[in-house]
């Protein structure tokens, strides 16, 4: 599969990967795809819903006949709040086990989000999701184990104005050693992968075309 190759390989073990980008442009299905893969292994998956659009629906469309087997497996969490998420990541440590294979957090800045208006202070808001991905990078380099977030996204304010960027970029570009961007095109289906970090190096823009079906990302056929 492209994206696998485009990662040189999938996900990796040990690293903290950053997938973020508009509506609809396909994090959710990344990260459920990734979920299912990992537990067809064996691997147990740990997947913090924070924006409660895991559906059973959709899993079932990816994972096929294997859902049931799979779905063992997977450990969901559905946090109500940015606290809640909080309490959720720190004691993810109660969850590694020898087979824990994959960490998912999707979107790790929907709860974030709302609790923005909120805040009494944005900076400690800010420094509390920085140290979230902290602690996953901690937990994934400890007991080498992979992890995807998700993010969503806003418009800049700064030059180049009108692009998107992650939102709380300073708080998740810091920690992720791998970081994709996804995008709409004009075909309908078809999203566009961008890869901008491998191995913490941030990279020229290397990516490729993909598409959008009921069971998952396939391979764009040309």
């Amino acid at each position: 599969m492209r994206l696998d190759r485009l990662l040189r390989g999938g996900f990796h073990r040990g690293d903290v990967t950053l997938i973020y980008g508009e509506a609809a442009t396909g994090k959710t299905t990344v990260a459920v795809q990734a979920a299912t893969s990992a537990a067809r292994k064996g691997l147990k998956v740990l997947y913090i819903d924070s924006d409660h659009s895991f559906t059973q629906q959709r899993f079932h469309q990816i994972a096929g006949e294997e859902a049931d087997k799979v779905s063992q497996l997977v450990l969901l969490f559905l946090p109500e709040s940015f606290a809640d998420q909080r309490g959720l990541i720190e004691s993810l440590e109660n969850y590694v086990t020898p087979t824990l294979g994959l960490i998912v957090v999707d979107s790790i800045t929907s709860l974030y989000r709302a609790a923005f208006s909120k805040a009494e202070s944005i900076f400690s808001l800010n420094r509390d999701l920085g140290r979230q991905v902290a602690y996953l990078g901690e937990i994934c380099s400890s007991h080498n184990v992979a992890c995807i977030i998700t993010s969503q996204v806003h418009t800049r304010l700064r030059p180049p104005i009108g692009d998107i960027e992650p939102v709380a970029r300073r708080a998740l570009f810091h920690f992720p050693g791998t970081i994709v961007r996804m995008k709409n095109t004009p075909k309908a289906g078809v999203k566009e992968l961008v890869l901008e970090r491998m191995s913490g190096t941030d990279l020229r823009r290397t990516g490729c075309l993909v598409v959008l079906k009921e069971s998952g990302l396939a391979d764009l056929e040309t």
